[in-house]
Order: C-alpha cells, then structure tokens, then sequence
C-alpha cells in the first residue's frame, strides 16, 4: 500500500484507524476506541485486518502488526519521511529519535552507536541508513522551524 496514493478522506481514515489501535494497546475496548475516534467499526475492522484478533469474544488488538505509516528520520545530512511497514521498524526509528535527543541533550556519546550499522527497507523497498554524524544532525535541526512537538510521523499526518 502506498500511503501517498490515498486521498486526504482515505487518509484520515487510515490514520483514525491507526488511533484506534493505539487505544487499544493502551487498553481501551474496540468499540469505546473507535466511539472515541469517531470511526466506524466496520471501516475500522477493513483497515485493520488481521491486526484485530478474537480473544474470548471481544476484539483485542494484536502486539505487533505489518500496517504502514509514514516517519520521519535522517538520513545523507536531510531529513527524509519514509513509508515504513511494521510496528517493528516503528519503534526502531522511535529509538533512534530517542538516541538523537539524547546526544544531543545529554552528550552520550555512544548513543548513536548502535545505528551506525543498521538498515531500514521502506514500503518501496529501498535501504535506508539512520545519519549518526551529529554535527550533521544538528545542521539539519538548525534549518528546522522551531516545532511545538516533535513527531516522528510526517506532519499532516494525525494519529
């Protein structure tokens, strides 16, 4: 799936779904989720697929799921937003944003270690490789407007 392909109403859709499953992992019941996002439960349940399983009759989302979003990381001294599939691979781009900000606020300097080396396939199938020289890190947050809160995801995108 191309998330660029959806229109906006498309979009919103997926994006509200992936909200949903959020609350879910945080606890919440499908139904009380999707009442909280404002969602259908049928389109929701499309979306979703096989992220949702049956426990006891109730509908429990699964730990991991192959859904896409949209992140952003940097890579070659840019900031780059990839399509990535995978809770998986989201929470590795949120622990590289992690050790960013702790090289950055902290001056760890081995926080960015563990990323020299790792690769990152996006939804088209290219690699990508994370940007561990920090001086080129900051260049890049430099030429940044100034955010109210910082998000991995692209903006535009709501969850």
């Amino acid at each position: 799936m191309n998330l660029d392909s959806l229109t906006p109403k498309q979009l919103a859709r997926y994006n509200d779904s992936l909200e949903v499953l959020r609350l879910m992992r945080e606890g919440a019941s499908f139904y009380k989720a999707t009442k909280m996002t404002g969602t259908s439960p049928i389109t929701t349940k499309k979306i979703l697929g096989k992220t949702l399983r049956n426990s006891h009759g109730r509908l429990v989302a699964r730990k991991n799921d192959s859904l896409f979003r949209k992140v952003r990381i940097y890579e070659n001294g840019k900031e780059v937003f990839i399509s990535i599939k995978g809770t998986k691979n989201v929470k590795l781009v949120a622990q590289y944003h992690s050790a960013v900000g702790r090289r950055l606020d902290k001056n760890e300097q081995l926080a960015l270690m563990k990323f020299s080396e790792i690769k990152l396939r996006d939804s088209n199938g290219k690699i990508h490789f994370f940007e561990t020289d920090i001086k080129k890190i900051q260049e890049i947050l430099q030429k940044q407007e100034e955010p109210e809160f910082f998000s991995i995801y692209k903006q535009g995108v709501s969850f």
